[in-house]
């Protein structure tokens, strides 16, 4: 299955041409399924379904957040989905309204996907916020396989990443040959020259977990890093992609 997560990031710079621009990378990518954050909603929709139907997925799922429904997480997926469940559905504090979680069939494994963004002002807050999707995905039944994705707003040196590795989450990148590029790149995305960050981070993380022990990951990938047709970088984070094969 091909996994992709982009944050499209929710502003009025350049909106139309960055949408899009948008369209375009997904479409480029062909991702058998893509987590969306930072999706905009209004009246009639989503921008996710906007972009499900320029981009041909069948399938578009979008959950607002309650205390602030006019954003919120989408799925775009090339199958149909069999559950798609959000984490303030349960008891969970307000703070920790960050994940949607979908299943599906794919191949002849059972998939579970969970699409996060995490908070990020603050590392206690996202310490919290973690702590409470784990405990949210262990109240659940599991799948075969396994994908946490999303926008973590932190970095592979962080007590984040450090507390989901201890608990059996593999970042995809850990299969890849070469060095993986930052999906923060205050070096060369014009939209993040301002940024709080002093040097290009990767923020934006695909992680699996199997019960299966022949889990490979083929191809892992950053996108949304170049000028597309409509002369814009699309967001002001890049995409991630990865080929992940359960034989």
């Amino acid at each position: 299955m091909r996994i992709a997560t982009y944050n499209i990031w929710n502003h009025e710079t350049s909106w139309q041409k960055r949408i899009e621009a948008i369209c375009q990378e997904i479409k480029r990518i062909d991702a058998d399924m893509v987590a969306l954050q930072e999706v905009r909603s209004y009246e009639q929709g989503s921008v996710a379904h906007d972009i499900a139907e320029a981009t041909g997925y069948p399938f578009c799922v979008f959950h607002p957040y309650p205390d602030s429904p006019d954003e919120g997480l989408a799925f775009l997926s090339k199958v149909p989905l069999n559950s798609v469940e959000a984490i303030w559905e349960g008891d969970v504090e307000e703070s920790n309204f960050c994940a949607i979680r979908g299943t599906l069939e794919w191949g002849s494994q059972e998939w579970g996907i969970t699409n996060v963004h995490l908070n990020w002002r603050s590392v206690s807050i996202r310490e919290h916020q973690m702590a409470a999707v784990q405990e949210w995905l262990s109240q659940g039944c599991q799948k075969s396989v396994e994908v946490l994705c999303g926008d973590f707003n932190d970095h592979p040196q962080s007590s984040i990443y450090h507390d989901v590795s201890e608990t059996g989450w593999l970042d995809v990148t850990t299969f890849a040959t070469e060095e993986q590029r930052p999906t923060l790149d205050v070096k060369h995305n014009p939209y993040l020259q301002s940024s709080h960050l002093e040097q290009p981070e990767r923020y934006d993380w695909i992680l699996i977990r199997s019960e299966w022990k022949d889990v490979e990951v083929q191809h892992v990938d950053v996108f949304g890093d170049i000028r597309t047709s409509t002369d814009v970088i699309p967001s002001d984070h890049y995409g991630v992609v990865a080929d992940v094969i359960v034989k």
